[in-house]
C-alpha cells in the first residue's frame, strides 16, 4: 500500500488569498481593528476545541460576528474612521454586547452538544431492544442452541445434559 506524501506548506490559491487579505485589512483598518477586538473569543474557542470540524469554532464565531455587526454597521455610517473605531472600541456597552454574544454561542455549542447526545443515545438504546428482542425471536425459532450459552465440546457439539452428542468420538473421522 502506498502511503501519502503529506503537502507541506500553503497552495498558491492560498497565498493570493492571504495576501489579498492582508491588504484588504490594512485599507479597511478601522473595520479591522473593530473586528479584531470583538472577535477575540473566536480564536480562543479554535485553541479550546479539539474536535475534527471545529463546530464550537463555527457557533462562537458565527454568533461573535453578529454581536459585531451592528458596531460595525455604525462605524460604517459614522465616517468609518479609526477614531470612531476606537470610541466604540472603548465603550464598556460594547464590548460587552461583542463578548455576550459570543458567550451565547459557547452557550449554543453546549446545548446542542447536549441535545445530539442524547438524542444518538435514545436511538442507540432502542437499536439495542430491537436486536434483544430479534434475539429472542431466533431463540424461540432455532433453540437455545444459537445463544452460544450452552458449553461446547471440543469438536463444537453441545455438552448440554439435555442435549445428546450426536457423534461418537471424532465426527471428522469417516468409518472404516
Amino acid at each position: 500500500m502506498a502511503k501519502k506524501k503529506k503537502k507541506s506548506g500553503m497552495t498558491m490559491g492560498g497565498r493570493v488569498l492571504l495576501v489579498c487579505g492582508l491588504l484588504m485589512a490594512i485599507v479597511f483598518l478601522p473595520s479591522t481593528f473593530l473586528l479584531m477586538i470583538g472577535m477575540m473569543p473566536t480564536p480562543f474557542a479554535f485553541l479550546v476545541d479539539r474536535s475534527e470540524k471545529k463546530s464550537k469554532v463555527i457557533a462562537v464565531g458565527a454568533i461573535n460576528l453578529a454581536g459585531c455587526a451592528p458596531f460595525l454597521f455604525d462605524l460604517w455610517t459614522n465616517g468609518n474612521n479609526f477614531d470612531a473605531s476606537f470610541a466604540i472600541v472603548s465603550n464598556p456597552k460594547a464590548i460587552i454586547v461583542m463578548y455576550s454574544a459570543a458567550a451565547v454561542g459557547y452557550m449554543v455549542s453546549w446545548a446542542m452538544t447536549g441535545i445530539v447526545s442524547s438524542i444518538l443515545f435514545q436511538r442507540g438504546q432502542a437499536r439495542a431492544k430491537a436486536i434483544e428482542k430479534r434475539q429472542a425471536e431466533l431463540v424461540e425459532r432455532w433453540g437455545r442452541e444459537v445463544t452460544g450459552e450452552i458449553p461446547l465440546d471440543e469438536f463444537g457439539f453441545p455438552l448440554d445434559a439435555g442435549v445428546q452428542p450426536a457423534h461418537k468420538g471424532n465426527p471428522r473421522k469417516t468409518p472404516d
